[in-house]
C-alpha cells in the first residue's frame, strides 16, 4: 500500500491541494450534452448518439480521457480516504468533520458510479476490454463507497466490525486498484 508520510511536507501540502480543488473540478465537469428541445428527457440515456459521426480515433482518445480520469479518481479516492481514516486516528480533525467529509466523498463516489452505468446505456460502441475496465472502475468505487461508509460510522459508534468493514473494503479497493492499474 502506498505510504503517505514517504511524501514530505511539500508532497502533502501538493496533494492536499489536488484534493481540495478536485471536487470543484468535479462539480463544474462531467459529460455535456448536445442541445436538446425543451420537451426532450434529459437523462444521459436518453441523448441520441451517433457513433458514426466520430472517427476511431476520436472514440478511442474519448475512451482513454475517460478512463485516465477514473482511474485518477479512484485512486485519489482510495488516498483520501486514507488521509480521512489517519486525521480521525491522530484525533487531528473532530470526528464531526471526518464524517462531513466522508458524506461528501460518498456523494462524489455514488455519483460518478451512477454515472458509469449511465454511460454504459449510451449507444457508444464499446470493446469488451472496455466494458470490463469499466466494470472493474466500478467494482472499486463499490468497495470504495463501503471504505468510506464504514469509516464514517467507525468515528461514531468505534465498534470493530465498522472496523473490520473499513480494513477489508480497503485492503479489496487497493488489491483491484493495483490490479487495474498495474500497480507494483
Amino acid at each position: 500500500m502506498p505510504n503517505i508520510s514517504r511524501l514530505g511536507l511539500s508532497g502533502l501540502v501538493l496533494f492536499f491541494a489536488i484534493l481540495l480543488l478536485s471536487p470543484c473540478l468535479w462539480a463544474q465537469s462531467g459529460p455535456t450534452a448536445p442541445a436538446a428541445a425543451p420537451d426532450a428527457p434529459s437523462s444521459p440515456s436518453s441523448f441520441p448518439v451517433v457513433p458514426e459521426q466520430f472517427s476511431e480515433a476520436a472514440l478511442a482518445h474519448h475512451l482513454n480521457t475517460i478512463g485516465t480520469y477514473s482511474a485518477g479518481f479512484v485512486l485519489q479516492s482510495y488516498g483520501y480516504i486514507g488521509v480521512l481514516a489517519d486525521v480521525f486516528s491522530q484525533n487531528i480533525y473532530d470526528p464531526s468533520i471526518v464524517r462531513s467529509m466522508l458524506g461528501e466523498t460518498i456523494t462524489y463516489l455514488n455519483n460518478a458510479r451512477k454515472q458509469l452505468v449511465d454511460y454504459q446505456t449510451l449507444q457508444i460502441p464499446l470493446s469488451k476490454t472496455d466494458l470490463s475496465f469499466i466494470d472493474s472502475i466500478s467494482d472499486i468505487l463499490a468497495d470504495l463507497l463501503i471504505e468510506a461508509e464504514a469509516l464514517r460510522d467507525f468515528t461514531e459508534s468505534h465498534k470493530a466490525d465498522d472496523l473490520k468493514r473499513f480494513n477489508d473494503s480497503r485492503q479489496n479497493a487497493w488489491t483491484r486498484i493495483k490490479k487495474l492499474l498495474d500497480v507494483k
